[in-house]
């Protein structure tokens, strides 16, 4: 096994501490901003996860009588667009309500920060926990099925590659929930477009996933290529979250004047 793959998940969790720090001293955003975030996120998972136990299922499984290309198909169109829906119409029903409608465009990026925040601690630390447990007491696998224990086993023998990819996603994946949550803040102030936006945006980094996942597999090349593309969307969501912010402040700076 694999000691060097606990900086995965040390290192999702030191990604999603060192965002909300770096914007805090930028900013210097109440905290209370970064938990509304994360209570976003754990709103919009709550219902993703009551989807998986109801429908999703067996959506995939009829999705499979036209084909096991045209079934990823149809299941990234599904996990792209629930996660865009759900995970930006959160924060823009936060940005509706009475607590949140006055806020400032600093105080909706610690939203958006501490909503990937979030995501990435809570993501990070049972499969850090899981990893402890085995990697200081190996005989806990014995313990397990025997097929479990080589699925276990199998996982913990990853290369170490995977533990920098985890923690490099991320930190670009951050960038996309803090970008498509300014777009939710400006669409509560002016209307429907940009949520529009951020959905499909968000829809578009998650939609491609499954076939991806499925065709290049888990090797380094499959891994790089994904990595890559969550990196390009990371980066586009940089400089839309600096389009905003410059478009934000010029309106601002026409009022005054």
């Amino acid at each position: 096994m694999n000691p060097f793959l606990l900086l995965g998940p040390v290192g999702m969790v030191a990604v999603g501490v060192a965002a909300m720090v770096y914007w805090r001293r930028r900013s210097s955003a109440a905290l209370k901003y970064f938990l509304f975030g994360g209570i976003f996120w754990a709103a919009a998972i709550a219902v993703k996860l009551a989807m998986d136990l109801t429908v999703t299922t067996p959506l995939y499984l009829s999705w499979l009588g036209w084909g096991e290309p045209a079934a990823l198909i149809a299941l990234g169109a599904y996990v792209g667009l629930r996660t865009g829906v759900l995970e930006c119409l959160a924060p823009y029903i936060g940005f509706r309500s009475r607590r949140l409608g006055g806020i400032s465009m600093d105080e909706a990026m610690a939203v958006g920060v501490g909503f990937g925040a979030a995501e990435a601690v809570v993501i990070a630390i049972p499969s850090l926990l899981q990893m402890l447990v085995f990697f200081l007491y190996p005989s806990a696998l014995a313990a397990l099925p025997a097929d479990q224990a080589l699925v276990v086993e199998a996982q913990l023998s990853q290369p170490t590659y995977m533990a920098l990819a985890a923690a490099w996603e991320r930190a670009f994946v951050i960038l996309v929930h803090a970008f498509t949550t300014l777009l939710a803040f400006v669409a509560a102030k002016a209307g429907w477009k940009p949520l529009l936006a951020a959905v499909l945006f968000k829809s578009a980094l998650d939609g491609p996933l499954p076939v991806m996942q499925s065709y290049l597999g888990a090797g380094w090349l499959g891994t790089a290529i994904i990595e890559i593309f969550v990196a390009v969307m990371g980066l586009i969501a940089l400089l839309g979250i600096m389009r905003v912010r410059r478009g934000h402040a010029g309106e601002a700076a026409g009022k005054k004047l």
